[in-house]
């Protein structure tokens, strides 16, 4: 199927360079001085490194849980308050700590389900963490010596992001199995003794169909900040931690979400994320409520925190990867190596159009400006999730694909995060209903909106919830002349048998009840409409994904043969949900310049090109 002759291959540097290029996950500053911790991802691991103004450490070497997922992140490591340690996630989930000076690592944890978010209690005696040890997202205290655990929580819901207030209360987010936090999550509280024991939990803040998530107590105070949605789209609200009630409205944005709320150590002043049409920028808020804009840029800010009086946050752009920003002053503060990517990528910018009756958002790599009319070939990219969503942040995948000269257009289809909560539910029960729209219909959005697009060739790409959405997009129209489906679902009767926990639950939140809701999960999987496929697919699969396991593909595949359909199927061994590893990211998008070049008639006619090797003893093709 590949012909590496038919496309400019001198691009092929840019992506292997961005897709290695080390990114920054979250940051936190120490108690006692100008010290940042902070978590890095070089070479498909992510190790905690200290920067002290002058050297870069590396802290850990054997890997900690971390990810950066775009806005209102859990704290993934936290600092002792006596600044000489700091908590993490290792790998395998240990609750650990790392001594700053020696470097020595000390696993608090090592049962067999890993934990998943911590903060330091005021006088750094335990840890509170949301745990698996117990039941799945319980609640737990452990002492900071490893010598103790105990359940706070061990009942029917999840708990999440939990936070200690200066009086030892701990606080954290509660949500039922079936709304993942996604839907309606509640403010909860667990008073402690004297002895440091649990009370027993009391809700703070809980109301029908709103999600609180975010919590974080008020140096020296009763008070609790945390974000909900109750008005439709995320704001911060501050409440009485041992009162509860009503909260009190701090600080909204217009049509805006509000995040990551981040007190200064004073207390007196709030650092928030203000997510608005495709950016998040960072936002200053004092008790009374009045804000200052920090910044306002094409990019995209998360996780504010603060140092000596500036809010320190990860930033990315289009162009530049993520580091750890002073976003008072406007200059990056943790070290990079990497290289000045923008001469090589077009500025991105935005669309709006309208799709089923909704208007809907996209970010866009536009054609060049002296590109002929109708000249330039496009491709959609659907995000996975589904409420993910597309931003100005660095994405390596559709910057390559841009830079080989694709108008690359990325819609934030209804189901997105980002655009409020009633577009974040609009596609419940529904998918593969109106957001396939709102993907197919982008094409035809950005053709009219760029005279050099050429629509007539268009194809379409996509991982996870995007593989899906690919494989419906070809089975239900004629829009798109290829598609490329990365480790997507493709039955969803038969993924509810082999998916993980998270898997199952998603799919019982966004498709309802199997038993009673069984035709929404036919109907959403793609299988269904292979017969109706008439252009090419390109599959691919990592061997070792939990979340969507490999099996998806192999059924997509045996259906594909069954009805005599173009298609090929590259596994990846050793890849888990999403590719990682840099020589996998480049094999793969490398084969997916190839397959759309060969199918949307790019040719670069320069010579550079050459052919691709044939020899591959797991190609797989009728």
């Amino acid at each position: 199927m590949y012909r590496r002759d038919l496309r400019d291959t001198d691009h092929d540097d840019l992506l292997a360079a961005m897709a290695s290029a080390d990114t920054v996950v979250q940051a936190a500053s120490a108690p006692d001085d100008d010290r940042i911790a902070y978590a890095k991802t070089r070479e498909g691991q992510t190790d905690l490194w200290l920067w002290d103004g002058t050297t870069d450490t590396r802290l850990t070497s054997d890997g900690i849980s971390a990810q950066r997922y775009g806005r209102g992140d859990p704290a993934w490591f936290d600092w002792h308050p006596a600044g000489d340690e700091v908590a993490f996630l290792s790998g395998d989930g240990d609750l650990s700590t790392v001594d700053v000076e020696t470097g020595e690592v000390t696993a608090l944890t090592t049962y067999d389900d890993p934990d998943l978010g911590l903060a330091y209690g005021p006088d750094g005696d335990a840890i509170a963490v949301v745990t698996n040890h117990f039941s799945r997202g319980s609640l737990a205290l452990v002492a900071s010596d490893g010598s103790r655990i105990e359940a706070l929580a061990d009942d029917e819901y999840l708990y999440g992001d939990p936070a200690v207030a200066d009086d030892g209360t701990v606080y954290a987010t509660r949500a039922e199995h079936r709304h993942l936090f996604d839907y309606e999550a509640d403010l909860v509280a667990v008073d402690r003794d004297d002895a440091g024991r649990g009370q027993g939990v009391r809700a703070v803040y809980a109301e029908e169909g709103v999600r609180v998530q975010n919590v974080r107590p008020r140096p020296d105070s009763t008070e609790v900040a945390f974000v909900h949605d109750a008005d439709g789209f995320d704001a911060v609200g501050v409440v009485d931690g041992h009162a509860g009630g009503d909260p009190e409205t701090l600080y909204a944005v217009d049509e805006a979400e509000v995040a990551d709320p981040a007190w200064s150590p004073s207390g007196k002043t709030l650092a928030v994320t203000v997510t608005d049409d495709a950016r998040a920028n960072v936002h200053v808020v004092d008790r009374d409520g009045f804000s200052e804009e920090l910044t306002d840029e094409d990019a995209f800010h998360t996780a504010p925190r603060w140092v000596d009086g500036d809010v320190l946050t990860v930033r990315d752009t289009p162009h530049d990867p993520p580091v750890v920003w002073n976003a008072n002053d406007g200059e990056q503060v943790s070290p990079s190596a990497a290289p000045d990517f923008g001469a090589r990528i077009p500025e991105p910018t935005t669309i709006r159009y309208t799709s089923s009756g909704m208007e809907i958002q996209a970010v866009v790599y536009p054609p060049a400006a002296e590109a002929d009319d109708e000249s330039v070939p496009l491709l959609v990219k659907a995000h996975g999730g589904p409420t993910s969503f597309d931003r100005f942040r660095f994405d390596h995948r559709a910057a390559y694909l841009a830079a080989l000269g694709y108008c690359v257009v990325l819609p934030n289809y209804r189901g997105s995060d980002g655009y409020g909560r009633a577009f974040r539910m609009a596609n419940d029960h529904d998918w593969g209903g109106g957001d396939l729209d709102d993907v197919i219909t982008a094409a035809d959005a950005a053709t009219e909106a760029f005279d050099a697009v050429d629509g007539d060739r268009a194809g379409i790409y996509g991982g996870s919830g995007g593989g899906l959405m690919t494989v419906n997009a070809l089975g239900n129209s004629d829009r798109f002349r290829a598609g490329a489906a990365f480790y997507g679902v493709y039955d969803y009767e038969t993924f509810l048998d082999d998916t993980d926990d998270i898997g199952w639950q998603l799919m019982k939140r966004e498709l309802g009840d199997v038993a009673t809701d069984l035709e929404n999960y036919r109907e959403a999987s793609p299988i269904r409409h292979v017969p109706d496929i008439e252009d090419p697919l390109l599959v691919l699969h990592g061997e070792a994904d939990v979340r969507v396991p490999i099996s998806q593909s192999e059924q997509l595949c045996d259906e594909l043969d069954k009805h005599g359909k173009r298609y090929e199927f590259r596994r990846y061994e050793g890849e888990p949900h999403g590719f990682g590893q840099r020589e996998n990211v480049v094999d793969a998008y490398t084969r997916v310049a190839d397959f759309f070049a060969k199918y949307l008639q790019v040719d670069p006619d320069d010579g550079s090109s050459r052919p691709h090797p044939t020899d591959e003893p797991d190609r797989t093709s009728n």
